[in-house]
C-alpha cells in the first residue's frame, strides 16, 4: 500500500514537471522560435515527436562564427534546411567569415523553395556571397535585410527584370554599395515598398518615386574627401511618408519632394552642402511634430548663414 502511494506520487510529480509535453505542437513550436536554430533542434532527440515539431520551425536563425569554428554550424543550417518540406516565414544568417559563397547561395535558394517571407542576411569581409539571381524574383517576400559584404548581381544579364510585389521592408547596408544604377533597378521592382534604409556610398546621383513608402532611413557616405560633390540626391515620396532620417556625409545636395506629410524626422549633416538645399529640406519638413537636429547639422547650416547668407 505503501509502496503503490509512493508511486502514484511520483507519477503526479512528474506530470507536474512535464507539463511542457501537455502544450500542443503550434505552441511548442512558437516557444522553440524563440531559440537559435541550433539550439531548437537539440530538443528533437527528445523523441519522435519533437523531432517533427522541429520540422515545422516558421522562424531559422544561424549565426557562423569565423572559419575555425564554423563546421558544426555549416552542418546545422543544412541539417535544418535541406531536409525541410515546410515552408518558412523567416530565414536569419549572420555569418562572420565561416562558410563559402556557394553555402550561402544554397541556403537562400532553398529557402525561396520554402516560400520564405523574411530573409536577413549579414556577412563580412572575406568570401564575398553572391546571391541568386531568382531572389530579386521572387513573390514571398516581404522583408529583405542584407548587411556587410554580399555581391550583388542582378543586372548581369540586361534582360533581367527585378519583380518583388509583396516586398514591404528593404534595408541594404553594404560596406561596397557603388551600383546606384542597380539600386535604381532594384527599386523600381519593389511597387510596395513601405520601409527603406540605405546605409551605404554613391557613385551617382539617384532619383527615386516611393508611393507607398512610410519610413525612410538613409545613411549616406563616400570612401575619400577628394571626390567631387555627387548631383542631387532626388527623392520624390508622395504624400505618405511618415518617419524620415538622414545622416550625410556625402557632401550631397537634396532634392527631396513632398515630405509635409513626415511626422517625425531627424537631420544628421555632416558634410558641407550648398545652403539652398538644406534651406529647401527644413522647409520640406515644417509641418513635423519631432524634429532631431545634431549639433553637426546645426553648425554647418549656420556655417552658410555666416559665410554665405541665403538670398
Amino acid at each position: 500500500m505503501e509502496e503503490a502511494k509512493k508511486l502514484k506520487t511520483v507519477a503526479c510529480y512528474d506530470e507536474e514537471c512535464d507539463q511542457f509535453s501537455n502544450l500542443s505542437d503550434e505552441l511548442v513550436c512558437h516557444v522553440l522560435s524563440f531559440l537559435p536554430t541550433k539550439a531548437a533542434y537539440r530538443s528533437s532527440v527528445l523523441s519522435k515527436r519533437w523531432a517533427s515539431i522541429c520540422t515545422t520551425i516558421l522562424d531559422l536563425n544561424f549565426e557562423i562564427p569565423e572559419v575555425t569554428d564554423s563546421s558544426t554550424e555549416i552542418k546545422s543550417v543544412y541539417a535544418a534546411l535541406l531536409r525541410r518540406t515546410e515552408n518558412i516565414r523567416k530565414l536569419r544568417i549572420c555569418n562572420y567569415d565561416g562558410c563559402q559563397p556557394c553555402d550561402v547561395h544554397l541556403w537562400v535558394s532553398k529557402a525561396l523553395d520554402l516560400k520564405v517571407q523574411e530573409l536577413h542576411l549579414e556577412f563580412g569581409s572575406r568570401p564575398n556571397p553572391i546571391l541568386p539571381l531568382r531572389l530579386f524574383r521572387s513573390e514571398s517576400l516581404v522583408v529583405l535585410k542584407l548587411r556587410g559584404h554580399i555581391e550583388y548581381q542582378p543586372t548581369l544579364d540586361s534582360s533581367f527584370d527585378i519583380h518583388l510585389p509583396s516586398l514591404k521592408i528593404l534595408h541594404i547596408n553594404l560596406f561596397r554599395l557603388d551600383f546606384s544604377e542597380d539600386l535604381l533597378e532594384l527599386l523600381s521592382g519593389c511597387p510596395r515598398l513601405e520601409e527603406f534604409l540605405l546605409h551605404g556610398n554613391l557613385k551617382q546621383p539617384i532619383n527615386i518615386s516611393f508611393p507607398l513608402l512610410r519610413r525612410l532611413d538613409l545613411n549616406l557616405w563616400k570612401f575619400s574627401d577628394s571626390l567631387s560633390p555627387l548631383g542631387p540626391l532626388q527623392i520624390n515620396v508622395t504624400s505618405s511618408l511618415e518617419v524620415f532620417d538622414i545622416a550625410d556625409f556625402s557632401h550631397k545636395k537634396y532634392e527631396f519632394i513632398n515630405l509635409s506629410n513626415v511626422d517625425r524626422a531627424t537631420l544628421s549633416i555632416i558634410k558641407y552642402v550648398d545652403f539652398i538645399s538644406i534651406h529647401k529640406l527644413l522647409r520640406g519638413l515644417s509641418n513635423v511634430k519631432s524634429l532631431i537636429l545634431t549639433s553637426e547639422t546645426i553648425k554647418v547650416s549656420f556655417n552658410f548663414v555666416i559665410i554665405k547668407p541665403y538670398t
